[in-house]
């Protein structure tokens, strides 16, 4: 049975992780662990820091960048506020949805702005590889008008990340 579960389980996270962009582009969302994974990615993911998470986000997200010739985004304090204080409010209220991207754009005095968001018990490199998996947010991630990023990512009370990654071109 075991071998048999060993498997299933690629073809069970391609399931997931296609039901969670689809459900993520139709504005809904979804914790995205299977259980065969729940456990283990639950207590590793669970147990870092906020600050480590989103460092880990930037870092994933500039390595597909790098595979494709795209230069790296940079930090950003201004564009990294707005995704800190946007996350921070999604998880402590409970809600899920994009903010105005005129409030980026007045704020950081910006002319290019875009952003991504994801929620789950899922570590950096699975939101980062999902989001590459929507067409939508993969467009976000690899714009050549991105130059500067900044990431938010905080817990909330169902023990769900709740991340926002912001992306500015001033």
């Amino acid at each position: 049975m075991n071998a048999y579960l060993a498997a299933l389980r690629p073809a069970l996270r391609a399931v997931v992780a296609a039901l969670v962009v689809a459900l993520a582009a139709a504005g809904l969302s979804v914790v995205a662990a299977t259980p065969a994974t729940a456990g283990t990615v639950s207590s590793r993911v669970m147990s870092m820091s906020s600050d480590t998470y989103e460092q880990k986000v930037q870092y994933f997200i500039n390595q597909q960048r790098a595979k494709r010739g795209l230069s790296r985004l940079a930090f950003e304090s201004c564009t990294d506020g707005t995704a800190e204080s946007w996350a921070q409010k999604l998880a402590s209220r409970h809600e899920f949805y994009h903010q105005d991207m005129g409030n980026i754009l007045d704020r950081c005095h910006a002319y290019y702005a875009g952003e991504t968001l994801g929620k789950g018990a899922i570590s950096p490199h699975r939101l980062v590889y999902l989001w590459m998996h929507s067409p939508a947010h993969r467009a976000v991630l690899l714009s050549k008008h991105a130059k500067r990023i900044g990431v938010g990512a905080y817990v909330d009370s169902t023990g769900s990340w709740v991340t926002a990654a912001n992306f500015t071109k001033f």
